[in-house]
Formats: structure tokens, C-alpha cells, sequence
């Protein structure tokens, strides 16, 4: 179980189903957010720059500032569109850069980042009714889910992130979790989008997937921590 922070003008904020306008602010200060999911045991943190995503603006010093306050790994995206982006975060201290609207657009992209950085790069897979999302889930895309899977495979990723935006943010649950997608990919494995009770972790997890994103059930104690770590050990 991975808790998520994800950033908006400088705070720590929810979104439902990705959409500006519906942000929730968790924290002013999203590097105290940061050490206390590190104190209560996190062994990985998600961090996304949702204005960099979707070209508001960014929080890249934010960004650094939980970095450099943590020790545990953690993934972090946003707006990671070019190699000076992916060296700058990795140089800065994430363990993985997760890269999205680029990726699906170019995919010979991909692959070359994917050999300049192997192991240390992550594949976003938002998916909603209208297809493979980018910038920031605004935008639908006629991209090849399958054919991204099949390129994950053969290059040296370190995951892929499978996000269900349709539920994101919604505290309804995670739904239909079946997924051949998921089936076939042989890179590891990371849900995010819905997980609302103990029930929907171990229902992914039943489905393949080897982390689970969490951000809005956690603080809204839907999930509890300590239990939820378990159901992803």
C-alpha cells in the first residue's frame, strides 16, 4: 500500500476524478504529510505535481523539500515530459519517475528513456471512459493500451501504473478489477484509482497487482493504516 500526496499550489489535496475544482486541501504543509505517513510505517510514497500535469504551473521545490525530509523510496510524477525533467527528480532523490502524457503519445520516447534509466522509470496508464489519459486526466487519447503493455514488457521499466480515473477520489470502491491488461504485464504492477475499504486491497491484490495507490481513504480512515499494510505485505 502506497499512500499518495498529491500536490496543488503548493498543498497537499484530493481530486475527484481528477477534476479541478473539486480539490480537497489535507495539508498546507505536504512534507509534514510526507514524514508522518514515513513515522506510521509507509514503505513507499506516490507524489504527483498536478499543476505541472496539467500545465498550471509546478511544485517542483515541494517536490525536493519531501525528498530530502524522507527516507523511505518514493515514485514521483507530473509533467515529467523530457529527459532533463526525469534527471532533475531522480537527481533530487525519488527512487522512480513516473512519466505519462509523453509516453503514451510518443512510445519510441518511452523506449529510449526507459534504456537511459533503467529500472527507474514508471509508466502511467490513466484510463477512463475515454480512453488513455493525458495531461493531468484531461485529455482522451486513441493510444493502444495493449501495445504500451507490450512495450512495458520488453523495456527496462520498473512498473507500470494501472489508474482507474472513472473512481478516483470517489470513496465508492474500486469495481470491476478484472483486467487482461493487467494479466499481461510482466513489469510490476501498481493500482491506484477507488481503493476505499481492506475489501478492495485484497480484491486487487486477488487481481494481480503487487501496490495499491491510497490516498483519499486513508485520511478519511476508511482504511486503516497498520491493517492496510498487512493486506499488501
Amino acid at each position: 500500500m502506497i499512500p499518495a500526496i498529491d500536490l496543488l499550489a503548493g498543498r497537499a489535496v484530493f481530486l475527484t476524478g481528477g477534476e479541478r475544482g473539486t480539490e480537497e486541501v489535507v495539508a498546507d504543509d505536504p512534507v509534514v504529510l510526507a514524514r508522518e505517513w514515513q513515522r506510521r510505517g509507509a514503505r513507499r510514497l506516490h507524489v504527483v505535481d498536478l499543476d505541472a500535469a496539467i500545465g498550471s504551473g509546478e511544485n517542483r521545490d515541494v517536490v525536493r523539500r519531501i525528498l530530502r525530509a524522507v527516507t523511505v523510496p518514493v515514485q514521483a510524477g507530473g509533467g515529467l515530459r523530457d529527459e532533463p525533467a526525469i534527471r532533475d527528480v531522480l537527481a533530487a532523490g525519488a527512487s522512480w519517475a513516473i512519466v505519462g502524457t509523453r509516453a503514451v503519445r510518443e512510445p519510441e520516447w518511452l523506449r529510449a528513456m526507459a534504456v537511459r534509466f533503467p529500472s527507474r522509470l514508471i509508466l502511467a496508464l490513466d484510463r477512463d471512459e475515454r480512453g488513455v489519459l493525458v495531461e493531468g486526466w484531461n485529455r482522451g487519447t486513441s493510444a493502444d493500451p495493449a501495445g504500451l503493455v507490450e512495450l512495458a514488457n520488453r523495456v527496462p521499466l520498473a512498473g507500470v501504473l494501472f489508474t482507474n480515473v472513472a473512481v478516483e477520489g470517489r470513496l465508492g470502491g474500486v469495481g470491476d478489477v478484472r483486467d487482461n491488461l493487467v494479466e499481461r504485464c510482466s513489469r510490476t504492477r501498481i493500482a491506484a484509482g477507488g481503493a476505499t475499504t481492506l475489501a478492495d486491497l485484497q480484491s486487487l491484490r486477488a487481481a494481480g497487482f503487487d501496490h495499491v495507490v491510497v490516498g483519499k481513504a486513508l485520511l478519511a480512515g476508511s482504511i486503516p493504516f497498520e491493517r492496510a499494510q498487512e493486506a499488501m505485505a
